[in-house]
């Protein structure tokens, strides 16, 4: 039984570094990327079976989608930044929709 590994594009690894650069700064550490999406979150919590990142932001590298669940009240302010650094993101991806 064979594995379809989909490996990125050495332009998205370097967008997708852009990025991680960029929310590191404003407090985002990356977390995990798995199919199609990256999450980035400011700590992990330790959940049933698995760990996952608490207050975070997850966008999809192949189109437009992005889901944020964040509940610290000093983040939010950050999120105008941390949405123009993942439309950067996309503007050099190419994905306008």
């Amino acid at each position: 039984m064979s594995t379809e590994v989909k490996v990125l594009s050495t332009s998205t690894r370097t967008n997708l570094e852009a990025l991680k650069h960029h929310m590191k700064k404003l407090g985002f550490k990356y977390y995990e990327a798995r199919n199609g999406w990256v999450t980035f979150g400011t700590q992990l919590m330790l959940g049933e079976k698995r760990v996952s990142p608490s207050n975070c932001i997850s966008i999809m590298i192949r189109f437009m989608d992005l889901h944020v669940d964040i509940d610290d009240f000093s983040l939010i302010c950050k999120l105008s930044e941390a949405n123009q650094a993942i439309l950067d993101f996309y503007e050099a991806e190419g994905i306008t929709e």
